[in-house]
């Protein structure tokens, strides 16, 4: 029986999350058919540009991800009550920004004051608005169709393309957030399309890498958010220190004490010990690979024991999980 979404994403808690979404059948849909040979690999733009357009509207910041060739990977955090915090006219532009109009009009920028102004006089679809952009499931929801439709419509033809359930795995410890972000960033590496780091692409390492040619400074600070729709002020092309974000306490798990350098030093690491496993890695070493191998299996929450225990019993689940950290 298909646990439901809100047992497995918390509806008070804001919490990091390890998603997956995959295509129908783990077809190659964006990538190198093996069957018909056709190149599909254009499409993993389109998955990241209406990725990093949407995590600017939605309760949510991007942590990590990696857009493979039949399915992806996002680690984001997720604030279920961020949006109670959102003024109207935030929500107005949020929505109007996720969701633009994609008829063209004579008057566009008329049509859209006019749209702005119906829905500041509509309380009830103020509220509907506010209500989805605070929702883990919609943003998910409204990643994948519009990609979706996009792509039947290049194939000319009509039905699913993604499963329609999405896999949620709650991280319950920084350990566990470091571990899926590395787990993420090496997929390309682990599925052999990739050699190195710097050849993954379509992925949160990749992007990250590339913010360093504009400011080689940001290697040795805390790893931030790829983007952020909950404090605009965390995204990645923005100036960040080692201070704390934020005093409040619902964000103190957004804290990753982490720096890109020891980030990347880390998965070349552990790249080394899974090629040459006879040269033995050290113990520190040894225990990533562990955590990485647990996250290999779809658990529906990761972190140590204690943690692991206090969640599952919130939930009544029967504690099978493998821990990290």
């Amino acid at each position: 029986m298909t646990t439901p979404r809100k047992k497995l994403v918390d509806a008070e808690q804001p919490m990091h999350y390890h998603l997956i979404s995959r295509c129908v059948r783990r077809a190659f849909l964006y990538g190198v058919d093996p069957v018909s040979g056709k190149d599909y690999s254009h499409r993993k733009a389109w998955v990241e540009q209406r990725l990093f357009r949407l995590v600017k509207c939605f309760a949510v910041e991007l942590n990590g991800y990696a857009i493979m060739s039949n399915h992806f990977h996002l680690v984001v955090y997720y604030d279920p009550k961020a949006c109670a915090a959102w003024s109207d006219e935030d929500v107005i532009e949020r929505w109007f920004h996720a969701f633009p109009s994609s008829k063209r009009r004579v008057n566009q920028d008329k049509h859209l004051n006019a749209e702005r102004e119906r829905m500041r006089n509509t309380p009830e679809r103020l509220a509907y608005a506010r209500q989805k952009l605070g929702s883990l499931s919609h943003f998910m929801k409204h990643l994948k169709q519009p990609i979706a439709w996009r792509a039947n419509q290049e194939d000319g033809v009509s039905g699913h393309h993604f499963e329609k359930r999405f896999y949620s795995g709650a991280l319950l410890s920084e350990r566990s957030l470091l571990t899926a972000m590395l787990y993420v960033d090496l997929n390309p590496v682990r599925a052999h399309i990739a050699n190195d780091i710097s050849q993954c692409h379509n992925t949160s390492i990749e992007k990250r890498l590339a913010e360093l040619e504009n400011t080689p400074q940001r290697i040795d600070e805390y790893l931030a958010p790829l983007a952020s729709g909950i404090d605009p002020r965390t995204d990645a092309g923005t100036d960040s220190t080692q201070q704390p974000r934020s005093e409040n306490p619902r964000h103190h798990a957004r804290q990753v004490t982490a720096t890109l350098r020891q980030h990347c030093e880390l998965l070349r690491s552990l790249i080394a010990a899974e090629r040459h496993p006879h040269l033995g890695p050290s113990p520190q070493t040894q225990q990533w690979l562990l955590d990485l191998d647990a996250m290999r299996k779809p658990q529906r929450a990761y972190g140590p024991l204690e943690a692991l225990q206090k969640w599952t019993d919130e939930r009544q689940f029967k504690m099978v999980e493998s821990t990290i950290g």
